[in-house]
């Protein structure tokens, strides 16, 4: 049944606290720093007295899958980016004070790829197989107060091709120590419900759980006290519970918020709820959750609306990795990711297929981004990704999810929901990616055991990306009814319309399709001889691969009119392009030496492509113009090449050498681009886009000459000194008079002085087998960075980029 919210009895006595200083007795210590690793597993190593000293240093976020080389040996396939995988180990030893023996303490971990079991001082905790869920242990029984502690954590990830793309392997996300008083609020107990307001109040619902682990029954005050995004408190309420020796109790609680600030993208106002428990008057708990005030509506008729304004979602299907970096990412590059997909025009992403990392969603709901969760991409069948081997197509079984489903996956489920049910940028769960069980009876037990699963849990809606209504092995209509809304992956106008009887009748929301972009890595553009030729030297698996790339062109026209039918019509809720990042692993249509795939208009450096532009152009309103492609096209001297462009303005004009070409319409009621037909000779382009008869915006390309210097961009120049923050130093070739030099390949060499590390570098190249952890990198069409990451001390750093030939450039951070 859906949970229900009792009023608690109101008090406005704000003063009473700031009166009284309560003792915050519980901790949540970060555990991320000082392990040792081993690249195997050992047996014993579980044992406090194991010899560890000769194991490998490292901190955490830690993937040993992104450190290893390139090799078409390497079990993981071309799915999982040809990198090594295997069995791993990790032990930490640490230290609890005799005097916390009457404390309580918990080991959390954010996620661990794969099949994990964890020890504290030899006892086994438990065993936990989905590497993206999050899970915790209580440890207070075996821990050793007043002496060394060891935690080891074993980790399987040898079973391979383990995965459809890219998953890395270790303790990729962040541990941490909690120590609690026995009179305290479970992890993840607390449930925030902020969905009622007007523009004078709103309503703030509180179902919080508390634990007395006392021998005796106890009387407890639950007090929670809502502060504004500025940091003042503006409601409080308690309630009175009396809780039996080891049980637990539930309280609801209403607070009411005088004038609240909404949450919205354009303004994401976070409100904190802290949450106290006071016996005899003294604070024995207390913790912190964020909260968003608004509403989630959604039709059949008019789609998503936010707060009551009808908003299109213009997502993305993201994979969890961070290119470079692996699986092991900061805070800082989920920040970089959303604003680059921000200034596309993005406003929501799809976490494809798996739970992401919480301070994924803690970013979401700082930036004001938009949600669909998603839980899995199997069911109980496995999933067999066709490929081609020595010309005969054939398909290879991933050990993913699916034998561990009946076991895992109500608890999976739900612990997701739990851990991610407080974050407004959350909207709708997933609770499946192109199930082959949609299409068979038992989908229907399955698809209802999980929605209600959520429904238990929260009130927002469940969807499902179903693929292959139109195939003869369409979805069981029943099954695909457990959704509250049907999501649809790869459908078509011409398929949407052949459904209309359906789909006029349900909410609906395209959850997935491919996206306007070509196949082709950034900066690729090949005519006539150079294209046999880039196609003869490449090793692919499919043998239908060139007519697959070719199918989707230069201009990747199936993903805009996906984009038009979805602006076309007002029940379809937004899409979710494939994808809005490229990701390691999973290099549909290529194979060997291709390692990560070339599906979105940003590639896996993070440098966007000509497909970014379209999007900017249809999802932004800051004016805008790009054309395409790059004017460096030796060998077509004298030959006609087609240049493209996408604006938001209402015309644009293409000049040649300062002659005009021409001024070409766009409708902005429509999904269009502009071509001309241009006799190609070294010099330069230039567009401009027009809005009511004046000019918005320019965009010039001109002939480069010879690489010559390199051009260095930074989002900022400051980061923390926790050893867990980066900067992102992205670098371009440029000619002596200061032009983008687009077929520039030189290496660059990155020299930190001072408290950083280089973390990884990259270019972009889909296909280049450099390793991401070096200290140098050759351009990619002109571009590549290095990730620069801090320690844990303070100061200047000073990262100097050097490459033969090229005047050499520094850059001034620091770390504080």
């Amino acid at each position: 049944m859906r949970v229900k919210f009792k009023f608690g009895l109101l008090a406005l006595l704000l003063c009473v606290l700031a009166c009284n200083s309560p003792q915050t007795l519980n901790t949540k210590e970060n555990f991320d720093f000082n392990w040792k690793f081993y690249a195997n597993d050992i047996s014993n190593s579980e044992d406090v007295n194991f010899n560890d000293t000769l194991w490998r240093n490292v901190n955490l976020p830690h993937d040993w899958s992104i450190e290893g080389n390139f090799s078409k040996n390497n079990p993981s396939f071309s799915r999982g980016g040809w990198l090594q995988t295997g069995k791993v180990t990790y032990r930490k030893t640490f230290q609890v004070a005799k005097e916390d023996k009457n404390k309580r303490f918990v080991i959390y971990f954010d996620g661990a790829y794969r099949n994990s079991e964890v020890f504290i001082n030899g006892h086994s905790l438990g065993k936990r197989p989905l590497g993206y869920i999050a899970f915790h242990y209580d440890m207070t029984n075996h821990i050793k107060f007043g002496g060394n502690n060891v935690i080891t954590v074993k980790l399987d990830n040898s079973s391979q091709p383990g995965s459809r793309w890219y998953t890395g392997t270790g303790i990729y996300r962040h541990v941490h120590l909690i120590k609690t008083n026995k009179l305290y609020v479970p992890i993840w107990g607390n449930y925030i419900v902020a969905d009622n307001y007007t523009s004078k109040k709103a309503e703030i619902k509180i179902e919080t759980s508390v634990q007395n682990d006392f021998s005796e029954e106890k009387s407890v005050i639950i007090r929670h006290t809502a502060y504004a995004p500025n940091g003042e408190a503006v409601a409080t309420i308690s309630n009175g519970v009396i809780i039996a020796s080891t049980r637990k109790e539930t309280a609801h609680s209403v607070l009411e918020v005088p004038n609240p600030q909404v949450w919205s993208q354009e303004t994401p106002n976070l409100y904190t709820i802290k949450t106290e428990i006071l016996e005899a008057d003294v604070v024995v708990y207390s913790e912190e959750n964020k909260t968003g005030i608004r509403t989630l509506e959604f039709s059949k008729n008019e789609g998503f609306k936010l707060n009551g304004k009808v908003t299109k979602l213009k997502g993305v299907c993201l994979h969890h990795a961070g290119g470079p970096l692996g699986a092991a990412i900061y805070r800082r590059t989920v920040e970089r990711q959303l604003e680059k997909l921000r200034e596309m025009g993005s406003n929501a992403v799809r976490t494809a297929h798996n739970p992401f990392s919480e301070e994924f969603l803690k970013v979401c709901d700082s930036m004001g981004f938009l949600v669909m969760n998603e839980a899995f991409d199997e069911w109980e069948l496995i999933k067999e990704p066709m490929t081609t081997q020595n010309g005969k197509k054939i398909r290879i079984p991933v050990d993913f999810y699916a034998n561990k489903f009946k076991e895992w996956a109500d608890i999976d489920l739900q612990d997701m929901l739990l851990r991610d049910r407080n974050h407004p940028s959350v909207i709708m769960w997933s609770i499946g990616n192109e199930i082959h069980q949609m299409s068979k009876d038992e989908g229907v037990a399955i698809g209802k055991r999980l929605a209600n699963i959520v429904h238990n849990l929260d009130y927002r809606p469940v969807t499902n990306g179903v693929h292959g209504y139109w195939s003869p092995n369409r979805p069981n209509q029943e099954a695909a009814a457990t959704s509250d809304i049907y999501g649809f992956n790869y459908i078509t106008e011409e398929r949407y319309l052949n459904e209309i009887d359906l789909l006029k009748d349900i909410k609906s929301v395209i959850t997935e399709h491919q996206s306007a972009q070509s196949f082709y890595p950034r900066s690729t553009y090949l005519y006539n001889e150079e294209k046999k030729a880039w196609w003869d030297k490449l090793n692919y698996e499919h043998n239908d691969a060139y007519e697959w790339v070719e199918s989707r062109g230069i201009l990747g026209e199936p993903g805009m009119e996906a984009w038009r039918m979805t602006k076309k019509y007002p029940n379809i809720m937004g899409m979710f392009i494939w994808t809005g990042w490229d990701y390691l692993g999973e290099v549909i249509p290529f194979g060997w030496p291709a390692r990560s795939s070339c599906f979105a208009p940003i590639d896996l450096a993070g440098f966007p492509k000509d497909g970014y532009y379209f999007y900017q152009s249809q999802w932004s309103n800051k004016p805008m113009v790009h054309i395409f492609p790059h004017w460096n096209l030796k060998g077509m001297e004298g030959k006609k090449v087609t240049v493209h462009s996408y604006t938001n303005g209402d015309e644009v004009e293409l000049f040649q050498d300062g002659k005009s070409l021409g001024k070409k319409k766009n409708n902005l009621n429509a999904v269009e681009y502009q071509s001309w037909d241009v006799v190609y000779q070294p010099g330069e382009l230039k567009a401009v886009s027009f809005k009511n008869g004046s000019i918005i915006a320019e965009k010039v390309v001109k002939t480069a000459g010879a690489p010559a210097k390199i051009k260095v961009e930074t989002r900022r120049t400051e980061m923390k000194a926790n050893g867990q923050d980066v900067i992102y130093v992205e670098c371009t070739i440029l000619d002596k008079d200061g032009n983008e030099v687009p077929t520039a390949n030189n290496t660059l060499k990155f020299n930190v002085e001072g408290p950083a590390i280089i973390a990884g570098v990259g270019n972009g190249n889909s296909m280049g087998l450099e390793p991401f952890k070096a200290n140098k990198r050759s351009a990619f069409h002109g571009k590549c960075l290095a990730i620069l990451q801090s320690t844990q001390e303070a100061g200047n750093i000073t990262c100097t980029i050097t490459s033969e030939g090229l005047e050499t450039v520094s850059v001034a951070l620091i770390s504080k």
